[in-house]
């Protein structure tokens, strides 16, 4: 049977080619997926400042959920100073080193009181002297520091800094300045610092500056000559008790070191998870339009196959040799080409800034084996939905059929079509009604693939409904229209499988367009009018020291002060009867005189009660978790702490400012700075203060104050759209592949359809028809294609745009940019009509006799 295939498919090439690229690209898609969900698995960042450690000590840094993924705790978990003291006494350990680490800016002395910041390309650390032993870094110059006003620096900081030994440099934690004296240089191991760069002070003022002396940052571990680093690992976690600690050895230890690297691994896992399975649906469909449409090309073939007594399961067993032998050259073909698409994938997240630039994937073969095995079943699953009709029927139906399609379709594909958009609906639209949130949002999403489907099985007697309405139009051309309205309506199978793949690149690239910019223009406009305060004083470095509220409620003509803390939580809930820990953006407030500085539009409850215990919630959050005012809520907090909060309020600004608002303690307790992201300032008569007094004062206040910036409430509104857009920049990457794989696929399918009436065409020739009435008969049949296909596409698109923003806005109207779907449109168009009148020309170009024998 394989060498029949064989035969088959190097006699027509054509019709393989076209499911050949179908299957190269889905391959590709596929294995960039599995190489971007691996590499949030396996790969990492190898260690700097802890390099030199035999085994680190850390908070766990996840939250564990059973039977689902584990999500990332956004601020640095820490371990109590406690543990070191248990860690010493274990077996194989020579010494154990306490590290504070805290964040800070350095600024120019340029002789004024607030000093420029030094431009640095690596955030800066502050660490006590003894954890220098961890790389270990050695002293190049000068001596370790003496005193709480000495600093050591790493002699790359010292270079793009121009300071030497004996120099005094200032250094701030958030807006505290402080100076020290120069007293040493150290040399980093292994030639320098790639991702930080370091300070170091004496224990005891490291341990000050972090503000919290009794937690550390980590806990390293120098083992005894000859010990396993594995082993004493286990050791020490078995020693520790009361807390919960991880031990790292080895390059994972870099994972500890550079809390941006677990946290992205975690990205990469949740977003090729997510994006895989989407992937995964999107080639398969594809896949097997083009299958279809490439075995419907031949069914005159098949048929007479049949007629000369081949049976059902020889007709299967030959179309599936054919797919399997083509399927698997393309798919271990594309499978290689996956691993460049995925370093491009990795190459655009780090550019809009959701992972590391130095991030490295992990090239692992098992992606392409994933891959391949994947795309081959998908494409023999095609194959045989594409087969059994003309492997079933009778010979004799077969031959009839193979001249001229039947035009009923049958009823179980009806009915199937049918629930399929049925279904597409109740989850696009009134499941975010009945269930509103994050799930609905997600339904409305996957609603898109439901549509489709359904709409893929019914698109014959959609193309054929389009003929129709175009026939009067068609017909002003009495011989070309007269052809193409007669093809289009005989025909409808075979243009159904051209309109599929172009209809669905229009629905992807509208509805994708639409979600983003429903929820981009609502959070700008939620950010904009939220904001009621007359300024607001924001940081230029690491953040706002949490004392420089009392200085700014001191100048003169303030009247509200309301500090601004930001950070992440997860809540957990039951989603279908398993728990799940999603994260949510946090801010923590302070409910005095809230309402004149910020509109959240509180929709139940009050503000006024978020002290203590308590959390107020967006309208998304809550429908999420099913959480009504006076619920318990299960949040863990951005450093892990747990806490039980009583719902106390519920907003509807989500978008604007956050899905979660904890009291500003609280908050600001647990992040890693412990500073404020903004203070919202409002002065006493509520217009800026009388005389201009609040803004001379807050520029008073800035002149001494590194890094502190007043703005506008629009200024400040306009900067809080970047993790907005960043979040925006993710989606559009990744479904833009998709989108680019459909498009691929709607060139290869027109392509393929068009070329594959060469037949046809030369017949028409011969009976009379010149060349340019069948180019105008293709050109108003692609007509009848691009209509239909765009039609379909606005249609199914919709349904997904309103549940999206049914879920995100509670507004059923998503927001539309006339100028971005016109252009869509048009390109949809100006792709479909290149992908036909092309290939056409082509065909016409040969002698008609040729054409019509070199096909039999």
């Amino acid at each position: 049977m394989f060498d029949i295939a064989w035969s088959t498919i190097k006699n027509r090439k054509g019709g393989f080619v076209a499911a050949f690229i179908a299957v190269i690209c889905g391959s590709a898609v596929i294995t960039a997926c599995g190489v971007l969900f691996v590499s949030g698995l396996l790969s990492g960042v190898a260690p700097e400042r802890y390099a030199g450690a035999t085994v680190m000590v850390g908070g766990r840094q996840t939250k564990d959920v059973k039977e689902n993924f584990d999500p990332y705790y956004a601020e640095r978990v820490t371990v109590p100073a406690s543990a070191a003291e248990q860690i010493s006494r274990v077996d194989g350990v020579e010494k154990v080193v306490r590290d504070h680490s805290v964040e800070m800016t350095l600024q120019k002395d340029d002789g004024s009181a607030r000093g420029e910041p030094v431009p640095l390309e690596h955030p800066l650390y502050g660490h006590g002297w003894s954890s220098a032993a961890l790389g270990p870094f050695e002293l190049a110059e000068g001596a370790e520091p003496g005193g709480a006003g000495e600093t050591v620096l790493d002699a790359g900081l010292a270079r793009a800094a121009g300071v030497k030994v004996g120099d005094t440099v200032r250094l701030s934690v958030g807006t505290t300045p402080q100076d020290y004296k120069v007293a040493g240089l150290v040399d980093a191991p292994g030639g320098g610092l790639d991702r930080q760069s370091a300070a170091f002070f004496t224990d005891a003022r490291a341990a000050g500056l972090s503000q919290r002396p009794d937690r550390l940052t980590a806990i390293g571990v120098l083992g005894e000559d000859g010990t396993d680093a594995g082993e004493l690992a286990g050791r020490i976690e078995a020693a520790v008790t009361g807390t919960d600690v991880v031990t790292y050895t080895g390059d994972a230890i870099g994972d500890l070191e550079f809390l941006d690297v677990g946290q992205s691994r975690g990205f990469l896992v949740m977003l090729s998870a997510s994006f895989g399975g989407t992937a995964l649906g999107v080639v398969v469909f594809v896949v097997s339009s083009t299958l279809g449409l490439a075995i419907h090309q031949r069914r005159r073939e098949l048929a007479m196959l049949r007629a000369v007594a081949a049976t059902p399961r020889q007709v299967h067993k030959l179309i599936g040799s054919e797919v399997l032998l083509v399927a698997g050259a393309g798919a271990v073909l594309g499978a290689a080409p996956g691993f460049l698409v995925a370093g491009l994938l990795r190459d655009a997240f780090a550019d809009v800034g959701v992972l590391p630039a130095d991030f490295e994937l992990s090239f692992n073969p098992l992606p392409a084996v994933a891959a391949v095995l994947l795309s081959v079943l998908g494409a023999l699953l095609a194959g045989f939905i594409a087969a059994r009709r003309i492997a079933r029927i009778k010979p004799v139906e077969a031959l009839s059929e193979s001249q001229v399609e039947k035009g009923e379709l049958g009823r179980t594909r009806k009915a199937v079509a049918l629930a399929l958009l049925g279904l597409g609906l109740v989850t696009s639209i009134v499941l975010p009604l009945l269930i509103p949130g994050q799930l609905a949002i997600a339904g409305a999403g996957g609603s898109l693939l439901l549509l489709m489907v359904g709409s893929a099985l019914i698109s014959p007697v959609l193309v054929q409904t389009t003929t129709r309405l175009l026939t009067p139009l068609l017909m002003r051309s009495r011989v070309s229209g007269y052809l193409a309205a007669a093809n289009s309506t005989a025909n409808a199978r075979r243009l159904s499988s051209a309109v599929v793949p172009l209809a669905l690149g229009t629905a992807m690239a509208l509805m994708q367009l639409s979600m983003l910019n429903t929820v981009e223009v609502t959070a700008k406009e939620q950010a904009a009018t939220g904001v009621v305060s007359d300024y607001v004083v924001t940081s230029g470095t690491t953040g706002l020291s949490t004392d420089l509220a009392q200085k700014v409620r001191a100048v003169d003509g303030v009247g509200t002060v309301t500090p601004v803390a930001r950070s992440q939580v997860l809540i957990t809930y039951v989603e279908i009867d398993k728990p799940v820990s999603n994260p949510f953006s946090a801010q923590g407030l302070e409910p005095r005189d809230l309402d004149r500085t910020l509109d959240l539009d509180v929709r139940e409850g009050s503000m006024d009660e978020l002290r203590g215990d308590t959390v107020a919630l967006s309208r998304i959050a809550a429908d999420t978790a099913r959480l009504d005012v006076g619920d318990t809520a299960d949040v863990d907090l951005g450093d892990g702490t747990h806490k039980e909060l009583k719902v106390v309020a519920l907003y509807g600004k989500g978008l604007g400012f956050g899905d979660v608002t904890l009291p500003h303690g609280m908050l600001t307790e647990h992040t890693a700075n412990q500073q404020d992201t903004a203070l919202l300032v409002t002065g006493e008569d509520g217009g800026g203060g009388a005389g201009g007094k609040v803004e001379s004062g807050l520029a008073d206040l800035a002149d001494g104050t590194p890094g502190l910036v007043v703005q506008s409430p629009e200024e400040f509104g306009a900067v809080e759209q970047g993790e907005f857009t960043q979040q925006s920049s993710t989606s559009l990457i990744a479904n833009a592949l998709l989108i680019l794989y459909v498009l691929i696929a709607v060139v290869n399918t027109l392509v393929m359809a068009t070329t594959g009436r060469s037949r046809e065409f030369g017949m028409l020739r011969l009976i009379g028809t010149s060349k340019q009435q069948t180019r105008r008969m293709m050109f108003l049949e692609s007509w009848v294609v691009i209509l239909t296909a765009v039609v379909v596409g606005i249609a199914i698109a919709i349904p997904p745009a309103v549940g999206a923003a049914l879920g995100t806005t509670g507004q059923p109207i998503p927001y539309v940019e006339p100028l971005a779907w016109g252009g869509i449109v048009v390109f949809v168009a100006l792709l479909g009509w290149l992908s036909i009148s092309l290939p056409t020309r082509s065909a016409l170009r040969g002698r008609p006799i040729d054409a019509v024998y070199a096909t039999e």
